[in-house]
């Protein structure tokens, strides 16, 4: 006998909730590319430190809360008269100097939390009062929507709705080979209830993935090779997906190894500089193919950081930090305030500046046309 959580790993998917009719997935398949709405959702997990991604260079408070750690001034990518970026970032540059980079600063929430597990939770939904399982976001934003999003190799997070389709894949070319692999399922005991409401959705998975098979077949290759590992897998799987035509709102993937709390900039430095590559990479790729326009690419993280450095020459769980947005219509610059650092909160942290929900609503509401026209000093885009 066959569960459905087994089911769904033998198809390379962890999640998929609320399949629809077949006739809404092709439609989903086969909307013209050119005026899609896409987000690339990318999760720094674990934490990542704002203040050594964008810099306060002028800070003496930065310089005095970290002697080992604080970046040298010397090496800082400079932006303006008071911020400048981590010297492993530099592969943004061509991205800030033509506009299509912005950093939101000082992003939180009133009610910061320091567990890894509780403070995601509230990131993807967007909620602060965390009280069992709540739909995400973005799952919020698209109720009605016949695939709302895709996460690669990743939980579902702000995709995951009790009542919206959203899937969870390793790899597209897979996932698209992936229908007949259930059709010896068809034998089994019919007296078996949850195995009948699979066989049910059997026909719309196998419509998915051979249609999927046929977009996949024309993909222009990559210009610009992804970066190696895990991450810049992903990446390239998102960028199939996109070169396809595929209609879906949001991707998410993921980037680990964001909790430093040793050895600081050993473990950060390397980190950005992948991330960095890997989204230079997709801009590449994407505007080859005529197709950046389509973008937004944004990070967010459960937490930031610490200001002062520990003992180990690490950073310590810590509250606001900083996001980056980039795309193609994305207008590039610094949104928000940065936060004092001579103005903490009790356990030391940075007081955020930037509700996260107001970054989400400008997602929803200027890029997804799902509300009212966002204005202010957070409309970038």
């Amino acid at each position: 006998m066959i569960n459905r959580r087994e089911f769904l790993k033998g198809l390379g998917l962890s999640t998929l909730s609320l399949l629809t009719a077949p006739s809404l997935w092709a439609n989903t398949l086969t909307t013209v590319a050119g005026n899609r709405r896409i987000l690339i959702l990318i999760e720094l997990k674990g934490g990542n430190d704002g203040l050594n991604t964008l810099i306060p260079y002028t800070s003496s408070a930065y310089y005095n809360a970290r002697p080992n750690i604080a970046i040298s001034r010397s090496k800082i990518l400079t932006l303006s008269a008071q911020l400048g970026l981590n010297p492993v970032l530099q592969t943004l540059m061509p991205a800030w100097n033509e506009g299509q980079l912005a950093w939101v600063q000082g992003v939180g929430c009133e009610t910061e939390n320091r567990s890894h597990f509780e403070a995601i939770e509230v990131w993807d939904t967007a909620r602060t009062d965390i009280q069992g399982i709540n739909d995400g976001w973005i799952a919020q934003a698209f109720k009605k929507h016949t695939l709302a999003g895709i996460a690669i190799d990743s939980n579902l997070g702000p995709l995951y709705g009790n009542n919206v389709s959203a899937l969870t894949i390793a790899n597209p070319q897979n996932f698209a080979q992936s229908g007949s692999k259930i059709a010896s399922f068809k034998s089994a005991s019919s007296t078996n209830k949850s195995l009948q409401h699979i066989l049910n959705i059997q026909s719309q998975i196998n419509m998915l993935s051979s249609t999927l098979a046929e977009y996949l077949k024309d993909i222009p290759a990559a210009k610009e090779v992804f970066p190696t590992g895990s991450f810049g897998q992903s990446l390239n799987s998102v960028y199939m997906l996109i070169a396809s035509g595929l209609n879906v709102p949001a991707y998410k993937i993921s980037l680990e190894n964001f909790d430093t709390h040793t050895n600081h900039n050993l473990r950060q430095q390397p980190l950005l500089a992948t991330l960095a590559q890997g989204i230079t990479s997709m801009r590449t790729n994407l505007k080859h193919i005529g197709m950046w326009n389509e973008v937004v690419i944004m990070t967010y993280s459960e937490f930031g950081r610490r200001l002062k450095e520990n003992a180990s020459k690490g950073t310590d769980h810590g509250s606001a930090s900083v996001q980056l947005v980039t795309g193609g219509k994305v207008k590039g610059g610094f949104y928000g305030q940065y936060p004092s650092l001579l103005d903490l909160d009790e356990r030391g942290d940075l007081i955020y500046t930037t509700d996260f929900r107001d970054v989400y609503s400008i997602i929803r509401n200027n890029w997804w046309n799902l509300g009212e026209l966002q204005t202010g000093n957070l409309a970038f885009v």
